[in-house]
């Protein structure tokens, strides 16, 4: 039993390991993708907080949509927890399908960048490359694929190394290569298994809940956006953050969604107050686009056990609920999903050298049991 087992984790570990020294990179990068955009593009992302302190909602719309007539606002992230970043604004062209941001300076309403597509940001372009390896669909399937290969691998690993917590700490310098790789990879795997459950996991599920989601709404191509504004004017959108802290108390609104499309409402998504798991963007309020009365509030706090359990997804997964020192052990842990997968490698590739010639199997063989 063990050696089929050692034999699939081996395999696994073959197959998925260039993509996961793709994932773990992209990965840990993104863990401070704000701080290198502020290092890349700091004209464009960072702003100085003022003693007035953020404009208005109002104001800022009006300023962006004066500052951008050819363009439909669609969305806004407030950076309220981060007051030296920019504004993150999405906004569509009339006649074309793509959407495009663009960062404003919360406290003057300029806006610092023009609208450019997602991927021509460095954070755009990393978690392109990160979700979906630049294959769109196809891709989003790969890296969800590859997310559960690393939870397979993980609990393999834990069956074939169980006992490695004995000598846990103890490498074996000195003796050859292969072992030092063996040591090395026991050593990380072990350590890291739980993070590398949670991030494939987590990662696993989005990917994969993503593409159902396409299949079942039968998704088709993301239509031309329309020279119409589909909400009705003059839109109060400072009256309406007010009004979400009366349907869910203490409610933080960090993002909305202006109808781009007749009959879609006006959505706001945000954290309602919790522990230090909540996801930023879980409990939403609703709004009519024309009336712009209330029509509909989700508390996470009062959903089901899963879709609670799953909102604690974006933190444990981004590594965003404990400050510096969580984002650095994040950053250094999503790098070992890609050591595993160069000392398993290596192991591999040592032991296939060692092998007798006439023993050696066929290059489309299972490897050998050490």
């Amino acid at each position: 039993m063990r050696k089929r087992i050692w034999q699939i984790h081996s395999w696994l570990g073959l197959v998925a390991g260039l993509g996961l020294i793709v994932i773990g990179l992209t990965g840990s990068l993104l863990v401070f993708h704000d701080d290198i955009e502020n290092l890349l593009n700091p004209e464009i992302v960072r702003v100085e907080p003022t003693a007035a302190g953020r404009l208005p909602a109002n104001q800022l719309l009006a300023s962006t949509r004066a500052q951008l007539p050819e363009h439909r606002v669609a969305g806004w992230l407030y950076r309220l927890d981060e007051p030296t970043q920019a504004d993150l604004l999405y906004v569509r062209e009339p006649g074309s399908p793509e959407w495009f941001i663009a960062t404003v300076n919360q406290y003057t309403g300029e806006v610092l960048a023009s609208p450019r597509l997602g991927t021509e940001t460095f954070t755009g372009w990393v978690l392109d490359l990160h979700y979906t390896f630049f294959a769109d669909d196809v891709g989003v399937v790969a890296a969800g694929i590859i997310g559960l290969l690393l939870v397979l691998l993980g609990v393999s690993g834990v069956y074939l190394y169980r006992d490695f917590w004995k000598n846990l700490l103890t490498l074996r310098l000195g003796r050859s290569t292969r072992i030092l790789f063996s040591d090395t990879h026991k050593f990380i795997g072990i350590t890291t298994v739980a993070f590398n459950l949670i991030l494939g996991f987590t990662g696993a599920y989005w990917n994969i809940t993503h593409i159902i989601g396409h299949i079942v709404e039968d998704h088709d191509e993301e239509k031309p956006a329309s020279a119409a504004i589909h909400y009705a004017e003059p839109l109060d959108l400072d009256a309406l953050i007010a009004d979400t802290d009366t349907r869910i108390p203490g409610y933080l609104p960090r993002f909305v969604s202006l109808p781009t499309e007749e009959g879609w409402p006006i959505t706001f998504y945000g954290e309602a107050p919790g522990n230090f798991l909540t996801g930023p963007y879980g409990s939403t309020v609703s709004y009519d686009a024309q009336t712009h009365a209330f029509t509909a509030a989700h508390d996470v706090r009062e959903a089901g056990l899963w879709t609670r359990i799953a909102d604690t997804f974006t933190p444990l997964h981004y590594g965003t609920f404990g400050g510096l020192t969580v984002k650095i052990l994040w950053t250094l842990g999503g790098l070992t999903p890609g050591a595993l997968a160069i000392t398993g490698f290596a192991m591999w590739w040592l032991r296939r050298r060692r092998a007798p010639a006439r023993a050696r199997p066929a290059t489309n063989a299972l490897p050998v049991f050490p």
